[in-house]
């Protein structure tokens, strides 16, 4: 009977692999490492982890698949802006595999949003209830500007997200945010899609001003809906 030893060794050099992609994300996390420091070189940073250069390989290719490395042109690798873009790559690969992932997204958003747009209610100060009024005047007479009104738009939600003042809310309303941004590039083509939006924001804004967060958040939960919906289109056209 063949030795199983040979057959196994694989999982082993895996599992170094994945020690080492631990051992940096640790140094992330903890704040050793931050946002856009280079990494030492390959051959330095095997000897500094005392694993050989092909586990380190794979691990840092692990890692930009999660979007927390990136190499740069001309040699080296960094840690990444860790930001949502970055680190949702993934996913949003997913996302444009499968249409019951973005089922699954836009029901998410709803619940997030809608009771984002609810607290936000009652935390959006006085001057960013106008600032969110100036948007709307300002989106439209960009709904034949799809780009310009993509930038509006981000700043709408951003602006009602960043009023709630919780980190947790706001990173996982803006990730999910994030990775729908592939369809609607698309569905922002569509004749009636920045209409219906800007529908939406008029709506949304309006309770805001009367303080009204039920209004608020029943708005915000439609607002998502109608999104979907032109996502959903969005996909059909591009497939």
């Amino acid at each position: 009977m063949a030795d199983p030893l040979p057959v196994i060794s694989p999982v082993e050099r895996n599992s170094v692999a994945d020690q080492v992609a631990k051992k940096i994300l640790d140094l992330v996390r903890t704040g050793n490492l931050k946002p856009g420091d280079q990494l030492p070189p390959e051959r330095d940073l095997a000897q500094m982890l005392q694993v050989s250069r092909p586990s380190l390989r794979e691990a840092m290719r692990g890692l930009q698949i999660l979007g927390v490395v990136k190499s740069r042109q001309g040699g080296g690798a960094y840690i990444s802006s860790l930001d949502a873009a970055d680190l949702l790559g993934p996913l949003q690969f997913l996302i444009t595999l499968n249409a019951k992932n973005v089922d699954a997204l836009y029901e998410s958003r709803g619940l997030i949003e809608g009771g984002v747009a609810q607290m936000a209610t009652e935390r959006l100060t006085d001057a960013d209830t106008d600032r969110l009024r100036a948007m709307v005047v300002l989106q439209a007479d960009l709904v034949t500007d799809p780009l310009g009104f993509r930038v509006s738009d981000l700043e709408f939600h951003r602006t009602i997200m960043d009023s709630t003042g919780n980190p947790f809310l706001i990173r996982v309303a803006y990730s999910l945010y994030v990775l729908g941004m592939e369809y609607r590039r698309i569905a922002s083509e569509t004749p009636g899609v920045l209409k219906r939006s800007l529908a939406d924001h008029e709506e949304i804004v309006a309770a805001f001003v009367a303080r009204d967060a039920d209004a608020a958040g029943a708005a915000m939960v439609l607002h998502m809906r109608n999104v979907h919906e032109s996502t959903l289109d969005a996909m059909k056209v591009a497939e």
